[in-house]
């Protein structure tokens, strides 16, 4: 993957990637400068000024803002590039800065990385009204994470649950139309490298390259050839070969197996935090079964796998169930209730954030992959007679 440039890093924040949008004409490098007051900064310790590159922080200048805390920087660049201001490494200021800007900064110590103003720059303004309108966004969802979590003793939790995931659909697909159509507007700035690497909560991203590969072919082709020397730009680049290669091999990620198609192995935790892998019960017919505790249609058929385990796992046939469950102690109580406990279970708790969603293409529980003895879909979403019907056509004669 592409470098990610930190915006507002430290041990707990996200990296993100600052940038600004501009057109330069030519190649020739062009001076910049960076001024302004840095309140609580003037007590003698030093301001760095270094630039951002893939993988790399290089040291450019350093300065001892004065007592009242102004301090300014001149330099150079060749193409837009991004430079980060810093007290230490948890206080920091990220700017994409483009030959020949002036910019003001006004900022505080130990908040640098949220300034009270940048002028003199007016990508800068488009990425902070666009992380204003993310931050609102994550609010949001926030907030249905928390109505979620106070519901843990209502019995109308699991019908709770399904009015806050629309809901939360419907905030992340309005966030993610906007951002397209913003994409598209700064195709040609370095906003967009900034934009497709932005995450709406950890694990969510705003645009995913195995399902929108367009968008990153977009913004690629757009900037190559206004910056092809760029060390950000041949680093996306470089990203962009491998996804075409990626997309154009098998079956995208994202897209559901159908018969005939070897299922992906699952490698995550138990109830225990031991990791399991669905590869290890190659050599044996297996239903793999996506639930949760929440989910009643799962819960129903619990039963006919039960009886179903009963009657073939001798002849061959086994389990993986895969919850999608948040809460460790939802998901082990109806393991317990269910008697399911002769077979494995494994979940990461992260419900539709799951890397399974996204891997397996689902869109709804319950929902299961019968699979060959080699690893090979037979049958999908097989239940109650049907499935036993198949298992027994499979498994009678053994």
């Amino acid at each position: 993957m592409f470098y990610v440039i930190p915006y507002n890093m430290g041990k707990k924040v996200i990296l993100l990637l600052f940038c600004i949008s501009v057109l330069v004409s030519g190649c020739k490098r062009g001076g910049f400068s960076i001024s302004g007051t840095i309140e609580g900064a003037g007590n003698g310790e030093y301001l760095l000024l270094k630039e951002v590159k893939p993988g790399i922080l290089e040291p450019v200048d350093s300065v001892v803002p004065e007592k009242d805390g102004r301090f300014s920087f001149r330099s150079e660049t060749e193409w837009p590039a991004f430079f980060m201001l810093s007290m230490d490494e948890d206080d920091f200021l990220t700017l994409l800065i483009a030959p020949g800007e002036k910019i003001e900064v006004k900022a505080a110590r130990n908040s640098m990385a949220r300034p009270a103003s940048v002028t003199g720059s007016d990508g800068t303004s488009t990425i902070i009204k666009f992380r204003e309108e993310q931050d609102e966004v994550k609010a949001r969802l926030m907030e249905l994470t928390d109505t979620y979590n106070d519901s843990i003793d209502s019995p109308r939790r699991p019908f709770l649950m399904d009015s806050l995931d629309r809901k939360a659909a419907e905030i992340v697909t309005a966030f993610r139309e906007k951002s397209v159509s913003l994409l598209k507007e700064n195709k040609s700035s370095m906003v967009s490298i900034y934009l497709i690497n932005q995450h709406l909560v950890p694990g969510l991203q705003l645009f995913e390259p195995a399902k929108n590969p367009e968008l990153f072919y977009m913004v690629d082709s757009a900037l190559y050839a206004l910056y092809p020397e760029s060390d950000l730009v041949l680093d996306l680049h470089s990203f962009v070969a491998g996804l075409r290669r990626s997309v154009t091999v098998g079956k995208r990620a994202g897209e559901p197996p159908v018969p005939g198609d070897l299922l992906p192995d699952i490698v995550l935790p138990d109830p225990d935090g031991d990791t399991l892998s669905l590869s290890s019960l190659k050599g044996r017919v297996v239903l793999v079964d996506f639930w949760a505790a929440w989910c009643p249609p799962c819960r129903d058929e619990n039963p006919n796998l039960v009886r179903l385990y009963e009657m073939y796992h001798r002849k061959g046939f086994d389990i993986f169930q895969v919850s999608l469950d948040l809460r460790k102690e939802d998901w082990v109580e109806a393991i317990r209730n269910d008697r399911l406990g002769r077979w494995k279970h494994v979940s990461d708790l992260r419900y539709r954030d799951s890397e399974v969603v996204k891997q397996f293409g689902l869109t709804e529980i319950p929902a299961s992959f019968l699979i060959d003895r080699e690893g090979k879909v037979i049958s999908v979403n097989l239940r109650g007679e049907e499935l036993q019907k198949k298992l027994d056509e499979l498994l009678a004669t053994e």
